[in-house]
């Protein structure tokens, strides 16, 4: 099958993974785009804070992005990085003002994310829930469950992959992938959806704690249905 001219998904993913831990950045082959990692708004510092709500009532506010829309909790915070980039910075550095090289990361990949999103609460993890938007253009005739499975098949070299289907969401019919990497210093697991416009494939990542993910998955599974590609 066509691998789309991306690369590795799983490398795209962890993209930026030690950037702010004085590592070198790990390049992605192949591929002109680039998802930023969860781990590029990780803290570098663990403060403790309290345990997310109860999703079931969470109020959702909409954040506008490039070219699409999603709503998230109302204590999120965030942008389109090519056009809101201060305004996202200053935000993290409100949340720890140790976040210069991750911002910069930000800024490097601002042209590939179309939307960024990110809890101003911080776990006592460190790690800061977000999520992300991305887009690729595929060849014509890709379909959703081909696109599914090659990402399924990418992901699987980086990460475990604890489930896979396709669903409908709002009004688009979407690829679902649950999975965690194999390896990283803060135990993240990640809600993956895939969502096909013509010969575009949007991917659009939520990221959290192993420890606190069955607690936001009601609030990430409440965000997607607001997902709105904009003409």
């Amino acid at each position: 099958m066509n691998k789309y001219k991306w690369g590795s998904l799983a490398g795209l993913l962890l993209l930026i993974t030690s950037v702010g831990c004085n590592q070198t950045t790990p390049q992605a082959t192949e591929s002109p785009q680039a998802v930023i990692s969860p781990q590029a708004i990780a803290s570098p510092q663990t403060t403790a804070s309290p345990q997310p709500t109860d999703p079931s009532a969470a109020t959702l506010k909409e954040i506008q992005g490039d070219g699409v829309a999603l709503s998230v909790p109302a204590n999120y915070e965030g942008g389109n990085p090519s056009t809101d980039l201060d305004e996202i910075a200053a935000d993290l550095k409100a949340i720890d003002p140790n976040y210069e090289a991750r911002i910069q990361a930000i800024e490097q990949n601002a042209e590939t994310i179309a939307l960024l999103a990110f809890d101003t609460q911080q776990s006592s993890s460190g790690f800061i829930t977000n999520v992300n938007v991305s887009q690729q253009e595929v060849p014509a005739g890709i379909t959703l469950e081909q696109y599914l499975q090659t990402a399924t098949q990418q992901l699987s070299t980086q990460y475990d992959v604890l489930e896979q289907n396709i669903e409908s969401q709002g009004e688009y019919r979407m690829g679902k992938i649950i999975a965690q990497p194999k390896t990283e210093q803060v135990p993240i697991k990640q809600l993956f959806y895939v969502v096909q416009q013509g010969e575009t494939f949007w991917l659009v990542t939520y990221s959290t704690t192993q420890s606190e993910f069955d607690q936001r998955l009601p609030n990430f599974e409440k965000s997607i249905r607001t997902f709105t590609v904009q003409s």
